[in-house]
């Protein structure tokens, strides 16, 4: 049979591998709404936090309101900066003796290499002194809910798992169509299962806890040594040691964003380069995915003819929306409702979705090139997994390549 004879049978194959890809989003949408519920945290637990920062933090002082707000308050906060002019150091010390819990500033010099963040969190590990039974990471843009630390503690103080990681939840806080591309793309991707594979697990850094145990069978600030990567460094070392990983799929972090769509763009590429270098395989999905989609939009508005065609179309718009209305939904049952605009919003980009994929598979196709990666004020140069070699140092005032500004607080 020729290409030509073959032709329909591809186009018919796309627009069903399309509309079976959009299905599997909006039932796994489905599932998290079905389980969504504030997670049982009951444990009490001295925990010490671990808190990364450079740059301007023009939130602390809200992090600080909703770390003393928690149902299990942490014994101690220990934050790391770059340096002794780094703003985030003046920011932060102007809050010692003004919290009710312990809080300590660590200055860990500049990175060499690895990423300036994973040098920072080694500096707060370095001075950890006593035996919390304890240690959680965490990043300085989240608003964490009152039950976050304690659901984060919890199942380590029963010994049901050794680490427990939570998720970032997406916020729109500015009228931005950056910030709603950002959370209509990664809320949908939060809600997804763990995959137990070694090969694609991951270890969010801005929302996880380590047992006692734990901390020293994976020794944490090793795995934080050459590596652009806390999140899947740390899960790697994880996994070698042994542990048990439970992911709380409920406990998701409201991570409030303003992005423009450059910030977005600039945002989105550097978390794709960093799975590109670490995950491979997930990279080729996501890429997989989107393409997948985009094609059978093509295929449907172009090559199949009538009826046929625009049903494909419709559907996979329609159930994108429901997905995108269930998602809402997950963050209102654990009390990160959306306003009534963002919700239009967010349920119109899912009516939109190939708007909305092409946005996303230019991120990806921008993190095909992962030999320099821009992170804040910092340029890294990679020559592999474990070759990282800072490239440049702007100033804190110095805007970076691609749009990513300074203006928001520089917390992974």
């Amino acid at each position: 049979m020729s290409f030509t004879g073959l032709f329909p049978l591809f186009a018919w194959a796309t627009l069903v591998c399309g509309v079976l890809v959009t299905l599997c989003g909006a039932l796994l949408a489905w599932r998290a709404w079905r389980m969504a519920g504030p997670p049982k945290a009951r444990r009490r637990a001295q925990v010490a936090l671990i808190l990364p920062l450079t740059g301007p933090v023009p939130g602390f002082g809200r992090l600080v309101a909703a770390l003393e707000a928690q149902t299990l308050r942490p014994e101690r906060l220990i934050v790391a900066v770059e340096s002794l002019d780094d703003p985030a150091f003046g920011q932060v010390r102007a809050f010692e003796g003004r919290t009710r819990f312990a809080l300590r500033i660590v200055v860990a010099g500049h990175a060499v290499d690895q990423a300036q963040k994973c040098r920072n969190q080694q500096a707060a590990l370095a001075v950890l002194d006593g035996s919390p039974d304890v240690v959680a990471l965490m990043d300085g843009d989240i608003v964490p809910q009152t039950w976050w630390l304690s659901a984060l503690a919890s199942p380590l103080m029963d010994g049901t798992a050794d680490v427990v990681i939570g998720r970032r939840w997406q916020q729109v806080a500015g009228r931005r169509l950056g910030a709603h591309l950002v959370a209509a793309i990664d809320r949908p991707l939060a809600l997804l299962p763990r995959l137990s594979r070694e090969d694609a697990s991951v270890i969010w850094g801005g929302s996880a806890a380590f047992s006692r145990a734990a901390t020293a069978r994976m020794d944490l600030r090793a795995a934080l040594d050459r590596t652009l990567a806390d999140d899947l460094s740390l899960a790697d070392h994880a996994a070698a040691a042994g542990l048990r990983v439970l992911t709380r799929g409920s406990l998701l972090a409201p991570t409030p964003a303003s992005h423009d769509v450059l910030e977005a763009w600039s945002f989105g590429r550097r978390q794709h380069q960093i799975c590109h270098i670490y995950r491979p395989k997930l990279w080729w999905l996501a890429l997989l995915t989107i393409a997948s989609r985009l094609g059978a939009f093509a295929v449907g508005a172009v090559v199949v003819p009538g009826a046929e065609g625009a049903a494909a179309v419709t559907v996979i718009c329609a159930l994108s929306a429901l997905r995108q209305a269930l998602v809402g939904d997950v963050g209102r049952k654990l009390g990160m409702p959306d306003s009534v605009s963002v919700r239009a919003v967010q349920i119109a980009l899912g009516a939109a979705q190939p708007l909305v994929d092409l946005f996303h598979i230019s991120v990806i196709l921008g993190a095909a090139w992962t030999r320099r990666v821009s992170w804040g004020h910092v340029d890294y140069a990679v020559r592999g997994r474990r070759d990282i070699r800072v490239a440049a140092r702007r100033s804190f005032e110095s805007p970076a390549p691609m749009g990513e500004t300074l203006d928001h607080p520089q917390t992974w």
